[in-house]
């Protein structure tokens, strides 16, 4: 017989494992060392496993495959069914699958998260579902330093790698070749442009129009798939898409102001394993309020002190400095305040408002604009081509994205995106 070490109790200098098949568990003692969620072979002495023998290689790819076929998840999309969650339902059960697996088999999970609000509904979703060890990723890039501290902390356990709302790009590459190499499997729950790797969970594999079913969304058909609660998911993709401004599941004035304060939260604890806190701030009436209050005003006062200026034409364009008003890695950020005056000025005609400071330009703009075939990360895309001097990065979404611009050429920058808008 074949099955998996699901769970490890130490007594002293002996050991009680749980193993399973996928159909029963069975529980012994050793002396000797298996890691959990290894694969091993065992007979059976009555219901007790004997002449156990650790599987490697093709023959533990072999256990897994066996047991993975016990794992039943939850047919779906069950919370937004349209044309483009259809086709990407596959895709979200088959990481429902993985996910359901890992837990039957005590196969150790570790997730990054993205250190926004969509980001955090992703991690809420996904270890409301499977215990998982949970770090918080401000960089929207898996860097090899990212890899070999994962590849460290698990020693002889191989884990399942969750990577949640960043890692698409090509930069992440490198790191991702890393953790195949070290025997660690990896699953990508983005909703970013992707680069050459397609090994992904990202609606951009079916619509160009992908940046619109945000991570936690997904993570959310994939946490219900796998057994968390349809109405407590619903919610929590509400929030996600709020903080995104995605409008597939008409999230309200409550979504965003929990949004709000998950954003605010994320930029104040910018590393480590928040998840927890993140979750009793979200349960603390008072405490939400008063951080909600905070993070309002702050984009208020900021927004206030920015010189306003438009340029008129087929396409109105709407920019100023943020240099005086933000302070590097605080609250609140260039996105938040370039937000705040694209809502107040933005109407039916076609806008695009530019927040730049000494590096980077913020860009948002509105449906009509994306109408007249515009979209930030196509600006972000051209620009990398036609002033590839100038620029050192950016991307983004349809109406969303930021282009990072070498030092003292974003005004330069910033006149080939006006000049491009008329």
């Amino acid at each position: 017989m074949i099955g998996a070490i699901r769970r490890i109790k130490y007594f002293g200098r002996n050991r009680e494992y749980t193993l399973t098949d996928g159909r029963m568990d069975f529980v012994f003692q050793s002396n000797e060392s298996y890691p959990q969620g290894s694969f091993v072979s065992f007979e059976l002495s009555g219901a007790v496993p004997i002449e156990i023998k650790l599987l490697a290689g093709e023959e533990a790819k072999q256990a897994y495959a066996k047991i993975r076929e016990s794992v039943k998840v939850k047919s779906g999309p069950n919370i937004l069914r349209d044309e483009v969650t259809e086709k990407l339902w596959p895709m979200l059960e088959r990481a429902a699958a993985e996910i359901a697996t890992a837990k039957k088999i005590g196969k150790p999970v570790m997730l990054r998260f993205h250190g926004d609000a969509d980001g955090i509904c992703s991690a809420f979703a996904i270890s409301s579902v499977i215990y998982c060890k949970s770090f918080q990723q401000n960089s929207a890039v898996y860097s090899v330093k990212d890899a070999l501290r994962d590849i460290g902390n698990f020693g002889q356990e191989a884990p399942l790698v969750l990577l949640l709302d960043f890692g698409s790009n090509d930069q992440s590459l490198p790191a991702l070749e890393l953790l195949r190499a070290a025997g660690i499997d990896y699953m990508i729950i983005d909703h970013h442009p992707h680069g050459k790797n397609k090994d992904i969970i990202n609606p951009f594999l079916i619509t160009e129009k992908g940046s619109r079913y945000t991570a936690g969304y997904l993570a959310c058909e994939i946490a219900v798939a796998a057994g968390m609660d349809l109405e407590e998911a619903g919610q929590l993709a509400k929030i996600a898409c709020a903080g995104d401004k995605s409008d597939i599941l008409g999230s309200g004035e409550d979504e965003r102001k929990k949004a709000m304060v998950l954003d605010f939260l994320a930029a104040h604890i910018s590393f480590g394993n928040n998840i927890e806190f993140y979750r009793k701030v979200m349960k603390n009436q008072e405490l939400f309020d008063s951080i909600l209050i905070q993070a309002r005003e702050s984009i208020d006062e900021a927004a206030a002190k920015l010189r306003i200026k438009e340029v008129d034409g087929p396409v109105r364009i709407i920019h100023f400095s943020l240099e005086n008003v933000i302070s590097r890695g605080e609250w609140p950020p260039s996105s938040k305040i370039t937000t705040k005056i694209f809502e107040e000025r933005n109407g039916p005609e076609p806008l695009v408002v530019l927040g730049y400071n000494e590096r980077s330009i913020i860009i948002r703009l509105n449906e009509a604009a994306e109408k007249k075939g515009f979209s930030a990360n196509g600006i972000a895309e051209k620009l990398k081509q036609t002033m590839p001097d100038f620029i050192e990065g950016g991307g983004g979404h349809i109406r969303a994205g930021a282009i990072r611009a070498r030092k003292g050429f974003v005004k330069e920058v910033l006149g080939e995106i006006i000049r491009m808008s008329q």
